[in-house]
């Protein structure tokens, strides 16, 4: 992994793209540089000492030519209803970039992208990847109602096939975004990778549904975070690996911030 930096960056842009979830474009050529599609930046929220804590955002785009970056968040709490206040010209002060990223296998040619709500943060940035490499990519974009929808026309800009769901029906197929990736399969389009981020229980049904059809499933994992570094140990999960003298599956504790966050969607454990 790449030495994590710590550096002040500016707000290009900052708007509002859905109730309560903001995008900001921010100035940082050395993360830019460096990130991958899947890992995030920890983020000082205030230009004071409250929260304490920095708050991790996941890396929404990437654009190495212009030395930008662009977040997508949803405010949920005290620190992100704060960053989302921060105005055009303001430094932040970011850790970054952390964590590994999505694994593209050079074999793979067809690639499913799956993001349930706020979900689709670190996805974008990871279909256009899929595209740059000359993959056939399909979205599945899950949300409760239609204004929460987001990102659908930025994925068809790249060149992807997107279809979207909504719990209550209110935009495009009513159900669960799991019953697209069911349906698809079914239809007998059969991908070699599908990617994943999104509530839990959405993930555990994805990667079962991967499972039972044979393709390799990769998940981008949340947690609450502290150090956002590895030190504290407040974001592990659990994940299985192999005693190698008894061949017997096992588990042992990664942490999310630099194990992760993403995961091989079978290693993970989803039942505690």
């Amino acid at each position: 992994m790449n030495a994590i930096l710590n550096i002040k960056v500016k707000i290009l842009s900052r708007k509002e793209v859905a109730p309560n979830i903001y995008l900001m474009r921010l100035k940082a050529p050395e993360i830019a540089q460096e990130a991958l599609p899947g890992q995030f930046i920890h983020i000082k929220c205030s230009s004071d000492n409250y929260p304490l804590l920095r708050r991790p955002l996941s890396i929404h785009r990437i654009d190495r030519e212009k030395g930008e970056i662009y977040i997508l968040f949803q405010v949920v709490g005290e620190g992100t209803k704060l960053l989302s206040q921060r105005i055009v010209g303001d430094d932040l002060d970011i850790m970054g970039p952390i964590g590994n990223g999505f694994n593209i296998y050079p074999e793979s040619r067809k690639i499913v992208i799956i993001g349930g709500g706020i979900g689709v943060a670190p996805l974008l940035a990871l279909c256009e990847e899929s595209i740059r490499q000359g993959n056939e990519v399909r979205v599945l974009i899950g949300a409760q109602k239609k204004e929460l929808v987001i990102g659908e026309e930025n994925f068809r800009k790249l060149g992807a096939k997107v279809d979207v769901a909504t719990n209550d029906g209110s935009y495009k197929y009513k159900g669960l975004v799991t019953d697209l990736l069911e349906r698809i399969i079914k239809e007998g389009w059969l991908a070699d990778q599908i990617f994943a981020c999104g509530p839990k229980l959405k993930l555990k049904k994805i990667v079962e549904v991967s499972l039972d059809a044979h393709i390799n499933c990769q998940v981008s994992l949340e947690e609450r975070m502290a150090c956002g570094i590895g030190a504290c140990l407040g974001c592990v999960c659990k994940v299985k690996t192999k005693d190698k003298k008894e061949d017997k599956v096992k588990y042992e504790f990664k942490k999310v911030c630099v194990d992760g966050p993403i995961f091989e969607g079978s290693e993970v454990i989803w039942d505690d």
